[in-house]
């Protein structure tokens, strides 16, 4: 990502409530392979699971001040996963953890599970549910970092994934909108938009055969319905009001619950998904909203794009 100074958004605080925002973020993988395209993308809601460092802590999870990396309940998630993550907070390195679900069915799926299986067999896992960590000195030799907060047994991807997390508001920007320099020529049209890009090392979870798959499973499909349920549409908690859509019912209606399906149905579904987990190893944002610009262009830039009328724009012009 092209981080230009004005545009680059570095608070971690900042960066995980992008993600928690708009959790559907884009899976990228480089998997060398004969039978499967090597670079393949899916679309995947995640959970994220980390301790908010304060206001300007760095990207390696340090703050700035005094205060160290505090713990908070994440909204939506269980009281067990928000144990989990706030035992994390000491090592003060902690970018945060993703964890998703992927079909079984997926050609991606199935470059991923040739991909652990063919590192597992060649020895390069140091141990089950384990990250391969490179020594800062350089030498080769893969020290284990805990992934799985006590969830077991998973294979690690070879290499690093990428997550690309974006907002759905972004507008094409006319250069009749500036005010100030239009008359100089020396303007271009362009776009403005936000988004966050994720790096990390990938533990997958796809032996049926194995409990902890199904452990994993269970708490990802129950973390993510309460994400969407509660800290989305707003059902059952009153702190957040209406739903994203708009929903003024959202506070009367009772968030939907894995338990709510029958047990055999579930049961069916986990075999048809695979989990994915993914440590943070680099985080970075970009929001482009015309800072850049002088003080007259960015005011054009804002009058220009309320003038149109339409709710996106508007929402540009706000943002």
């Amino acid at each position: 990502m092209h981080l230009r100074a004005e545009h680059a958004v570095r608070d971690l605080p900042t960066l995980h409530t992008f993600i928690r925002s708009h959790p559907l973020g884009v899976l990228t993988t480089s998997l060398p392979s004969e039978n499967f395209p090597t670079l393949q993308c899916s679309h995947i809601p995640w959970v994220l699971d980390g301790v908010n460092a304060g206001a300007g802590a760095g990207l390696d999870g340090t703050g700035t001040g005094d205060e160290g990396p505090s713990a908070r309940n994440l909204p939506g998630l269980s009281d067990e996963t928000n144990k989990q993550c706030t035992s994390k907070a000491s090592s003060g390195r902690d970018l945060g953890t993703l964890r998703g679900h992927i079909a079984r069915a997926n050609p991606h799926t199935k470059a991923l599970i040739e991909a652990v299986t063919e590192a597992g067999d060649a020895g390069d896992v140091t141990g089950p549910n384990s990250v391969v960590k490179q020594e800062e000195e350089g030498d080769r030799q893969g020290q284990s970092q805990s992934q799985g907060q006590g969830q077991g047994q998973g294979q690690v991807l070879p290499g690093e994934v990428l997550i690309v997390f974006t907002s759905p508001v972004d507008h094409y920007i006319t250069p009749q909108f500036y005010a100030g320099s239009v008359g100089s020529g020396k303007v271009a049209p362009t776009w403005n938009y936000a988004a966050v890009q994720v790096y990390g090392r990938m533990v997958v979870y796809h032996s049926v055969k194995e409990e902890a798959t199904g452990e994993f499973l269970s708490r990802q499909l129950g973390d993510l319905a309460r994400v969407g349920e509660v800290g989305i549409m707003g059902y059952g908690n009153a702190s957040v009001g209406a739903g994203a859509g708009g929903d003024e019912l959202g506070q009367g209606r009772s968030p939907w619950r894995i338990a709510d399906a029958p047990v055999e149905y579930i049961s069916m579904l986990k075999k048809g998904i695979v989990g994915m987990e993914v440590q943070i190893t680099r985080v970075e944002g970009r929001f482009k909203g015309s800072q850049e610009k002088g003080v007259a262009d960015r005011e054009g830039v804002i009058g220009g794009l309320e003038g149109m009328g339409g709710s996106r724009a508007r929402e540009m012009a706000g943002g």
